[in-house]
């Protein structure tokens, strides 16, 4: 055997095992990178809220929804295998104010997913007391949002998803961003927070107690008994009307608390969070517009089978009448009940009348065949449909321009 076919095999045999060895090792740098950017486990309890989840998080989370297609939510309650996947996930998403029955009766201390009550910062009806937009229809957000924002970052710190650090470099951002803006702060309680946040750099005070103390400075001052976000069954809402999506301009402060809780947990898309959000707010700004123009010069009164268009009337200048007073889809409707309708569609000469797809059409319609009018559809958007909010709305707008324009 000569030389050269020598040192060919030595070669073989020096090259292959190396080259096999290269091939079966785990590419470390890859997986790494999966797990430190892994998508956010997402899980929404109404069809809207899923939608504002989809357009703020695209790609970058994963979103479910947690209300099955044709349940009806006022009725719905979670198995147990729904209570696994809220174990599971890493956001919440809740509307708030007592739309979701059933949360209270959860016990979220293993949770490890941050809640998102959306409806933080909208003010109740019977709480509010002026219009949400100034005399020449500028939308002004309320003065909550500005507190809610901090408030949200400390609840984050305290549940150990943002570090020390990170939460004082948001809280400070915060405060920049709403350096310019027109709300009325008080000037003495932003400096209390400045001073606090500069007291925990220089470790003059414990970070956690002087973040606790700006909670305090904070939740005292926009109200009362702000708990945080995984105690929500602690919130008392009473009697509230949670329907606050039906009203585009409350839409989008959902959609701002969506984006903001998503930002916090996830700070490295902060940025595609809070720039889809803002497209998506032009979109709902839009619809408000086009309502607003469309709707001035018509009628104002329209009959409706329950109570769930008080904030969109209360905002659009229409008077809301209804078959069954409740704030959900249950109530009894008695003889006395369809009686009184049929007056009041009368001296109102009222020739629709308003049903909903989740329920039955019967009783509206009878009441459509006393008075010689029709029936329409106006949906709460309750249920899981094909159709996206806008397109929903406008054509609860349309049904609407023709009952009352």
């Amino acid at each position: 055997m000569n030389t050269q076919i020598k040192l060919a095999i030595i070669a073989i045999i020096i090259v292959i095992p190396l080259a096999s060895f290269v091939v079966i090792q785990p590419n470390f740098n890859s997986e790494t990178y999966t797990v430190e950017h892994s998508k956010l486990q997402v899980v929404t309890t109404a069809n809207f809220l899923n939608e504002f989840s989809q357009n703020i998080g695209k790609e970058m989370i994963d979103v479910t929804l947690l209300v099955p297609m044709g349940a009806d939510p006022h009725d719905w309650e979670p198995t147990i295998r729904d209570t696994e996947r809220l174990q599971k996930a890493d956001m919440i998403i809740i509307n708030g104010m007592g739309y979701e029955h059933w949360f209270g009766t959860l016990d979220t201390t293993d949770y490890r997913a941050s809640i998102v009550d959306t409806s933080n910062g909208i003010l109740t009806l019977d709480a509010e007391k002026h219009d949400v937009h100034s005399k020449e229809g500028e939308h002004d957000e309320p003065v909550e949002e500005f507190y809610i924002e901090i408030a949200y970052v400390i609840e984050e710190f305290e549940e150990g998803r943002m570090t020390q650090s990170q939460s004082i470099e948001a809280i400070e951002e915060i405060l920049h961003e709403h350096e310019s803006d027109e709300h009325n702060h008080d000037s003495n309680e932003i400096e209390d927070i400045e001073n606090l946040l500069h007291e925990i750099e220089n470790e003059h005070i414990e970070g956690t107690d002087g973040l606790e103390e700006i909670h305090h400075l904070i939740s005292g001052d926009v109200y009362e008994n702000h708990t945080k976000e995984d105690e929500h069954s602690k919130h008392k809402h009473g009697n509230q009307d949670p329907h606050v999506w039906l009203n585009p301009v409350y839409a989008q402060l959902q959609v701002k608390n969506i984006a903001n809780a998503l930002s916090n947990s996830d700070p490295i898309n902060k940025n595609n969070y809070q720039t889809n959000a803002e497209i998506y707010i032009k979109e709902l700004d839009l619809l408000d517009s086009k309502i607003r123009t469309d709707l001035s010069e018509c009628r104002t009164d329209f009959i409706t089978f329950h109570d769930a268009f008080s904030y969109f009337a209360d905002e659009y200048g229409l008077t809301q009448h209804t078959i069954i007073s409740s704030i959900n889809s249950h109530g009894e409707v008695t003889p006395q009940t369809l009686e009184n309708i049929i007056s009041l569609a009368k001296k109102l000469d009222i020739k629709v009348i308003f049903a909903e797809e989740s329920t039955s059409t019967k009783t509206s319609q009878v009441i459509a065949d006393e008075i010689g009018g029709k029936v329409l559809v106006l949906s709460p958007l309750e249920t899981v449909s094909n159709q996206n909010y806008v397109s929903k709305m406008t054509q609860n707008l349309e049904n609407l321009k023709e009952a009352l324009c």
